[in-house]
């Protein structure tokens, strides 16, 4: 059974379907992927979905054009030096239009790339091959373009989310497992912006492969693990491992090369020369800022042609598996991501989570949360298995160390494992849901630490309030920022959303039904009634005073004054209480302030 129809049981309704081929151009078609030459194959691995991503990126440019309306003159323009496979349209913050044009093949883009032209000679600039270009307006008599046979595979395809359209959209849902789905594929990070994440790593690289022998680029982090959201944040590594074919001792001519000198660590020497060349020869790249003395020294700036936030560290593939990690647990079954989602949304509308660092838990725990209570076996058996398993079928294929030798061993080919270790618990989203509330508001934080690696609860191994093991770094706290007020807080709003949903779930359709009452914050949902209930509460309405109609008039004065008289008939029933006062000089001031208001 193929991922795609496990997604229609789960979820109970048909609209699932509906909604996976409708945007089918959305969500990232290499997770649901199938090889049909191949029965057997369920999955691909993450080595493949990035190998194909990759080769996208390859045969992509992203080219700034005028408006929408530049599709058919740009499609035909490139079309003189290769064959296009598609064109995806978007803007970014600055109201500035892009197409990510994609060819054939690798070689087809290299060469519309060596046919552009640099500015003019008169600009002070150095010329550079970079996959992203410009549209330059032709000077004189347009060239004639026969009309395209295709059309634009994507239009505004990185627009934000209408909070309020999208909140119309679940509040129309048929139940709430359709609801976390609905908001699941509404906000899920699309393809266009996971191309776009992928094209900013090969504009680095292209401009680094001079400098680096075998030099890649990585995205990685919630752009590529599958839970990343529209608008989210680029994690990228810069690597040189040397291969076996480098370091053949058979061959007699060797490189010179240059080691490094000084007191301070080769990375930061590293990161501090990316952080220059970014600023003086990265198109694109604004805003930068070094962090060097961190325990990975990383380089932060943003990418203005795509309007996203880049985090360039240099050699930390840790981060590259604990992404494989998180994808590999998301493809094993539909309903890992929806879930994330929703309690991800959950966490930041009651404030859990901030944008800003601190004391509060972040999305990584909170994913790690999620996956630990799905793989809690009940009466069916568990949603997922745990990372000792998956460590237990790996083969050498999967071994893999870090930096500093770190064990990521784990098994990277899903279709190798046995089918009664995941996927027992047949339960919908909405169940699964209220379990996983109902799960923290009882478990115990005190003396227990969540860990994947096992999937049970441990012993703690300290007094920290929140203690969350890193699945890589088991002597790691994933959580050791959160103080206990975070924590308190944590427990309590677990118990608010238990008993939200469950009151939710009685089948009555109210303004709050559902999740809309966790993910919806109050202060909106207050000021939409207030909206709803309009001028009823008031003695004359707006309308009535620019009204020439004298009956009108002098039903609303009437009405006016009879509701006046039942106010001040309720203050004179009430029993007069005499006041006491210390002495006569203070009676009568306070008689004296009473009759000049009353004047």
């Amino acid at each position: 059974m193929s991922v795609l129809f496990q997604s229609i049981i789960n979820t109970g309704k048909p609209y699932s379907f509906r909604q996976i081929i409708s945007k089918s151009t959305r969500i990232c078609k290499c997770f649901s992927k199938r090889k049909f030459s191949d029965i057997s194959r369920r999955f691909l691995s993450f080595d493949e979905v990035v190998a194909q991503r990759r080769a996208e990126a390859k045969r992509s440019l992203v080219v700034q054009v005028n408006s929408e309306a530049s599709f058919n003159e740009l499609y035909g323009y490139c079309s003189k030096y290769a064959s296009v496979n598609g064109i995806h349209h978007y803007k970014n913050s600055g109201d500035e239009h892009f197409m990510l044009i994609e060819f054939k093949t690798e070689e087809e883009s290299k060469k519309v790339i060596h046919s552009c032209s640099s500015h003019q000679k008169d600009v002070d600039v150095m010329a550079l091959h970079s996959p992203f270009l410009w549209f330059r307006a032709v000077s004189g008599k347009k060239e004639a373009f026969q009309i395209p046979k295709s059309q634009l595979m994507t239009t505004k395809g990185c627009n934000s989310i209408d909070e309020d359209n999208l909140i119309e959209e679940l509040a129309n849902c048929e139940d709430v497992s359709e609801q976390i789905q609905q908001m699941h594929d509404r906000t899920a990070l699309n393809d266009l912006g996971v191309r776009l994440r992928y094209m900013v790593a090969r504009q680095i690289e292209r401009i680094f492969e001079s400098l680096y022998a075998n030099i890649v680029v990585r995205p990685f982090g919630s752009s590529v693990n599958g839970f990343g959201k529209m608008g989210c944040d680029l994690d990228l590594v810069l690597t040189n491992i040397l291969n076996e074919e480098m370091c053949d001792s058979s061959k007699r001519l060797v490189y010179q090369e240059k080691k490094c000198e000084g007191g301070r660590s080769p990375w930061q020497r590293h990161m501090e020369l990316v952080g220059e060349l970014l600023e003086l020869r990265v198109p694109g790249a604004t805003r930068v800022q070094r962090i060097l003395h961190a325990r990975v020294p990383i380089v932060k700036y943003a990418h203005e042609f795509t309007d996203v936030d880049c985090d360039l560290c240099y050699n930390n593939m840790s981060g590259v598996y604990m992404s494989e990690l998180l994808w590999l647990y998301g493809s094993l079954d539909p309903r890992v991501r929806p879930l994330t989602f929703v309690v991800r949304r959950w966490a930041q509308t009651v404030g859990l989570t901030n944008q800003h660092p601190g004391r509060w838990i972040t999305n990584f725990p909170l994913t790690l949360m999620v996956l630990f209570f799905l793989q809690q076996k009940g009466k069916d058996g568990c949603v997922l298995p745990s990372l000792k398993t998956l460590v237990q079928y790996a083969g050498k294929e999967d071994v893999r160390l870090a930096e500093e030798n770190l064990n990521c061993t784990f098994l990277r080919d899903m279709n190798k494992l046995p089918t009664d270790t995941y996927g027992q618990n047949k339960a919908n989203l909405e169940t699964l849901l209220l379990q996983f509330f109902e799960f923290y508001a009882q478990f115990d934080f005190h003396d227990k630490a969540i860990s994947i690696n096992e999937g049970v609860a441990i012993r703690k191994p300290n007094t920290l309030p929140l203690y969350i093991v890193n699945p890589l770094e088991q002597a790691l706290n994933v959580s050791r920022n959160v103080s206990y007020e975070e924590c308190e807080r944590l427990k309590l709003e677990v118990r608010n959303a238990a008993w939200l949903l469950d009151a939710g779930l009685d089948g009555k359709k109210t303004d709050g039904w559902g999740i809309l009452g966790l993910i919806e914050r109050k202060s909106t949902r207050g000021l939409k009634n207030l909206l709803k209930v309009g001028n009823s509460h008031r003695l004359v309405s707006v309308k009535d005073l620019f009204n020439n109609d004298d009956d009108k008039i002098e039903k609303v004065n009437a009405k006016r004054n009879s509701e006046m008289k039942q106010v001040l008939a309720q203050v004179d029933n009430k029993p007069k209480e005499k006041i006491k006062f210390k002495n006569t000089q203070v009676a009568s001031e306070v008689y004296r302030i009473r009759r000049d208001k009353i004047i």
